[in-house]
């Protein structure tokens, strides 16, 4: 008899590889979500200390535990109405090429897995920005039985040098 035949554990292995986990969060009122392998920290309601003379989409820099990191508006980078909640922000740190960058969310939703067979390509304009910043899009069922549109950012691309 071979493995699969006697635990299963094979196929429970594939399965469970094949998924991949989002961190999904809410930019106005739209659902979006990164891969948790970029993400370092979620924080809230921490100090950003304003930079003169930077891009408008940087908010300025924050000290995480004797780290200074920059503090970015997706919302302004992208071009998307809304304001960030500058009073007490809600920020996701990811990891980038450029280092570790914060983001300002308006609420984090959790973290959940996908399958990455049910990634579609991305909408024309989907939520207004540019597709080369969206890995695809997924339909999920939020907690109240709706389906919702879930965009799949690209943290990796979104930071490049070229790209800021």
């Amino acid at each position: 008899m071979s493995e699969i035949e006697v635990l299963g554990m094979r196929e429970i292995e594939k399965e469970v590889s094949r998924e991949e986990r989002l961190i999904t969060f809410y930019l106005n009122d739209e659902l979006v979500g990164v891969n948790i392998k970029d993400v370092i920290k979620i924080t809230k309601d921490i100090d950003i200390t304003p930079v003169p003379k930077t891009k408008d989409y940087i908010l300025g820099v924050m000290n995480l535990r004797g780290n200074i990191i920059p503090v970015v508006s997706l919302k302004k980078k992208f071009n998307l109405d809304g304001e960030d909640n500058i009073e007490h922000p809600m920020i996701v740190v990811v990891e980038t090429e450029l280092g570790h960058i914060g983001i300002t969310v308006d609420k984090v939703e959790g973290a959940i897995n996908i399958d990455p067979e049910e990634i579609q390509p991305p909408p024309m304009n989907s939520i207004g920005i540019d597709p080369e910043f969206i890995d695809g899009v997924v339909m999920i069922e939020n907690e109240s039985g709706k389906k919702e549109l879930l965009t799949l950012l690209n943290i990796k691309k979104i930071f490049r040098p070229e790209n800021l």
